[in-house]
């Protein structure tokens, strides 16, 4: 018998059917075969999918914070980073079947109106990867510039990754560091 909780086994096999199928092709039922446990230790865990949801997001949010935060403690070459974070996901997608953001793909495929919590999550996590690459790009080019070019290099990011996983292709990352690369004046 497993000394992982109930709650740790769900999220562990909701996490993998999520980012595999998309949050709305999967089923509760789906999930608790997966999990191996029964329907109402399911219920004793999660009152719904909804809920569900909400805490593998915010597991995401958490553990994509930590690696944003540990990506920018990191000594090295500042003119090396954005190249570091741009070949290390375009790695993870390629490694995970293409299947990039897993916010971005359940934003695509909820009904916001019907699931405010998710949105919610969605849009803050979103709010802090640009964030991010604020702070990214703000080690790079001057402070005036730093909003305005992390942004567009946030964006350019987001449309890498939507790329990659609709063609199934690493050129978008590159491409896209490429374009980055020269608004940070890196080259």
């Amino acid at each position: 018998m497993s000394d992982t909780p109930p709650r740790e086994i769900i999220m562990a096999k909701a996490g993998e059917l999520f980012h595999r199928k998309g949050y709305s092709a999967v089923s509760v039922e789906e999930v608790i075969v997966a999990s191996g446990l029964s329907k109402s230790q399911f219920h004793r865990a999660f009152t719904s999918k909804s809920a569900l949801g909400k805490a593998w997001l915010e597991r995401l949010t958490k553990r994509m914070r930590i690696m944003h935060e540990t990506f920018m403690e990191r000594p090295g070459e500042r003119e090396r980073r954005l190249k570091k974070y741009f070949y290390s996901m375009r790695s993870w997608v390629e490694a995970n079947g293409w299947r990039a953001c897993q916010f971005a793909n359940t934003a695509a495929c909820i009904d916001a109106e019907a699931e405010p919590e998710l949105a919610h999550l969605i849009d803050q996590y979103k709010r802090g990867q640009r964030a991010f690459f604020i702070e990214l790009v703000g080690s790079l080019v001057a402070e005036k510039d730093a909003q305005r070019l992390g942004t567009a290099v946030f964006l350019l990011y987001s449309g890498a990754m939507t790329e990659a996983q609709n063609l199934k292709a690493t050129w978008p990352f590159e491409d896209a560091l490429v374009a980055a690369e020269q608004l940070c004046g890196i080259r």
